[in-house]
């Protein structure tokens, strides 16, 4: 990897706005690599995740056009911790070996990680050799994390509770403020947001 490329982490916990943030960084012309599609490409058939996933776990999860069947895999996973924990090693393996590629590929000299629970899987994410310089978390409180979460299931029809029931599998926000490199405030509107990414770009030195 070039010495001069900075890699900068984007995450933030459910109902923060992260996903608005990171539109905005792209918005602003930045190269974004998105773990959570990685993996959902990742699944595809013929890819190596896909290959890796079968191997381990069989031809029994595969659905009749031979794509993985999401709740088979789900079922066996959730009655066993070690299952789990493979499936989760293998799946992290493959995502940063992809991120890693694509810094390395990119001709970018700023590049954004958006990995929605680095923080949870911090010591994995090291111990798979995940490079980055620093994080940047999108914060509000918890307060107004659990009042939008409550607006989003209503809006989308889900059990309220459920949705807020995810917050709870999550590190508190307020802990992960004393774990990361920059906050981003996102108490304020879509407008107010964009202003503050400008300025902490511009505090950073990174033109856009």
């Amino acid at each position: 990897m070039k010495q001069n490329k900075r890699v900068i982490v984007i995450t933030g916990s459910i109902g923060t706005g992260k996903s608005t943030a990171v539109n905005i960084i792209k918005d602003l012309g930045f190269n974004v690599l998105d773990s959570d599609k990685i993996v959902h490409e990742g699944y595809n058939k013929d890819s190596e995740l896909y290959h890796n996933v079968v191997n381990y776990f069989g031809e029994e999860i595969l659905n009749k056009d031979l794509t993985i069947n999401r709740m088979k895999l789900g079922k066996i996973v959730f009655n066993d911790e070690e299952c789990l924990k493979t499936l989760n090693k293998i799946v992290h393996v493959y995502v940063i070996d992809v991120l890693m590629k694509g810094i390395e590929e990119s001709n970018s000299n700023v590049i954004f990680l958006d990995i929605p629970l680095i923080l949870e899987n911090l010591k994995q994410e090291k111990e798979y050799s995940l490079k980055f310089d620093e994080i940047w978390l999108v914060y509000v409180s918890p307060e107004t994390q659990k009042e939008r979460l409550k607006k989003r299931a209503l809006k989308e029809n889900k059990n309220v509770e459920d949705v807020l029931s995810i917050i709870k599998k999550q590190i508190p926000i307020d802990e992960k403020v004393s774990m990361v490199d920059e906050i981003i405030n996102n108490e304020g509107t879509i407008e107010e947001l964009e202003t503050k990414i400008k300025d902490l770009l511009e505090k950073k030195g990174i033109g856009w």
